[in-house]
């Protein structure tokens, strides 16, 4: 009788944790349109589609560890009263390639749109910014924040991004991404809202336990109320050595080339190419990259030699959501076609307002690829959703 009770509570608890899981993440098979195929030898490709986390979890940022386990990180705002808000971090993770996912674990860090990089050696980083009026902020003004862990996640340090003593009251942010450069040394861009920076590298040689901070950038031909770096930039080495900045701007402050127009928000800023060959003491104005309201862009090496870019449609060109287009890597750079082999990832959001997107992928061991995004649903809340993928072979 005693081993039939056990049995039934064994089994109790197992349809427990199976329940709790499916409420996390179910999966469900579908087909991604590749619009105006050109090097690409499909029109469609199949995908599995993984949901995970809470109604209005919001901008999920998905990464691998060395020994394949992936983490994603998104974020769940909170309204409080006084036109407060609580943003809480969270963390899931997968074992099995994001076929399936944890339930998400809340960190005790502060920030939103925590964004991550992981080292070889297996060093996580988060960065993120802390809103004004954040109840938890002590400060009066939106500030960065580095949060570093050395044990997977278990525990963290974190650096908060000061004004005081640089551009007092002045809101802060950093890139996207910290940066690893091939002899192992680590930047991360910081800088500060209302114009005239100072735009700083911080440098780490210890793997991020410390940072130089002193360093100034000079980025040329950039004027702007907001940061060159700004929270949206993300940094890339080419092979040469030559570091690349993808930089977010307003698109009033700059507009395309023979192309101006009239934003009412931030929902049609652009990114624009910025390169630097003094190892980013200066960077130099490249060119337009993308188009109106083409955002959140990364770019992955992949293991057959091509890269990947993945950026979000945020608005102008419906259907909204996040795209990936195949990239050719020259000593240099990378030259990418924006007109063909468009990769429809996700289009859940359709013409509603925007969902968030954010879109970074990582590849597995067996070539597929694994994209994270935020969608707005018919409910009006935002959802999170991984994408497992192959790019199609080249022509």
């Amino acid at each position: 009788m005693r081993c039939l009770t056990l049995f039934f509570r064994a089994a109790f608890a197992l349809a427990l944790i199976s329940s709790l899981r499916l409420a996390t993440a179910s999966a469900d098979d579908s087909l991604i349109e590749v619009v105006s195929p050109k090097t690409l030898a499909a029109n469609s490709i199949n995908c599995q589609r993984v949901a995970l986390g809470e109604p209005d979890d919001y901008k999920p940022c998905v990464a691998r560890l060395p020994d394949g386990e992936l983490l994603l990180t998104a974020f769940h705002q909170e309204k409080r009263d006084g036109n407060k808000v609580m943003e809480q971090t969270l963390l899931f993770r997968s074992r099995d390639g994001g076929q399936s996912w944890s339930s998400a674990e809340k960190l005790p860090l502060l920030g939103r749109e925590p964004y991550l990089t992981i080292l070889p050696d297996g060093t996580i980083f988060i960065t993120g910014h802390l809103l004004a009026q954040d109840t938890r902020n002590e400060w009066g003004y939106t500030c960065g924040f580095l949060h570093r862990s050395t044990d997977r996640g278990k525990t963290w340090e974190s650096v908060r991004i000061e004004s005081e003593a640089v551009k007092p009251n002045a809101s802060n942010h950093s890139t996207r991404n910290v940066l690893r450069l091939s002899d192992g040394t680590l930047l991360l861009g910081v800088d500060y809202d209302g114009g005239s920076g100072p735009y700083l590298i911080w440098r780490s040689s210890d793997n991020g336990k410390t940072w130089n901070k002193s360093q100034q950038c000079v980025p040329e031909e950039f004027k702007s109320q907001y940061g060159f770096f700004g929270g949206e930039t993300w940094l890339w080495q080419a092979r040469s050595g030559k570091i690349w900045a993808l930089v977010r701007v307003d698109s009033n402050e700059f507009p395309m080339k023979n192309r101006p127009i009239r934003a009412t928000n931030d929902q049609a800023d652009h990114f624009i190419l910025w390169s630097s060959q003094d190892n980013a003491q200066t960077f130099q104005r490249i060119q337009d990259f993308g188009d109106y309201g083409e955002m959140y862009m990364s770019l992955l090496r992949l293991r057959d030699k091509r890269l990947l870019l993945t950026f979000t449609v945020r608005d102008l060109r419906p259907p909204l959501g996040v795209r990936a287009l195949p990239a050719v890597e020259t000593d240099d750079g990378f030259r990418v076609d924006f007109e063909h082999d468009r990769v429809m990832l996700d289009t859940k959001t359709g013409s509603r307002y925007q969902g968030g997107g954010f879109g970074p992928t990582v590849q597995l061991d067996d070539g597929t690829l694994v994209t994270s995004c935020s969608y707005r649903g018919e409910d009006g809340k935002s959802h999170l959703e991984t994408i497992r993928w192959q790019l199609p072979a080249a022509r």
